[in-house]
Order: C-alpha cells, then structure tokens, then sequence
C-alpha cells in the first residue's frame, strides 16, 4: 500500500533546493504550493519542469534565484511560460506562476526581494 500525500493548503507546502547542471535545472511538481529555489547561479539557466498528473488547476509556483557577482538570466522552458527572469548582480529574485490544467504561466513580473 502506498502512503497518501495530502498537498498543500491541508498538507504542507512543497520546497525544492534545485541546482542547474550545465544551465539546466529540471524540478518535478506535484504539490499546490511549490517553492523552488535554484540558489546562487553561477551561469545563466533554463528551468524545466515535469508535472504530475495529479496537480490540480490553481496550484501555485514560486521560483527564487541569486546571481553571483555576474547578473544570471533564468529562461523558462518545459511546463512554464514566462519572461525571462533577469538576474541582477548580487540580488535575489522571484517570480510566481499558476497551473492552467496544462502548464504554469506567468501571473507577475519578477520581483527583487534583497
């Protein structure tokens, strides 16, 4: 028998450390609410997502990322429509995204947090 998983809002929210391996970050996304963090790029990414087949319309993405002393650009690519998320030297950056039954789309501009 395998264990139920009870996905955000009644479970816990899903939080991913991801690093990019040759500019490609891949994440899998099964929970309502997902926070992935690519961490401190050290070149520009893209970032690419498999989505369970169980991820309901409505479930939320955030994706968090920090240039190093180079501004590193993270470009979206299987599963997520987006703008280019520009990086600036040295600062943080999120940008949120929604599942619309088929991928996540882009729902606001990228903000600078630090």
């Amino acid at each position: 028998m395998t264990p139920e998983v009870i996905n955000f809002p009644f479970g816990v929210a899903d939080s991913q450390s991801v690093t990019p391996a040759a500019g490609v970050a891949a994440a899998t996304i099964a929970n309502n609410l997902t926070i992935v963090d690519l961490g401190t790029l050290g070149a520009a990414a893209t970032l690419n997502l498999t989505l369970n087949a169980n991820l309901n319309t409505g479930a939320i993405l955030v994706v968090k990322a920090l240039s190093d002393g180079t501004a590193r650009n993270v470009t979206f690519g299987t599963g997520i429509t987006g703008p280019v998320l520009a990086g600036v030297i040295s600062k943080t950056k999120t940008q949120t995204f929604i599942f619309d039954g088929s991928g996540f789309v882009g729902i606001a501009a990228a903000v600078q947090v630090d």
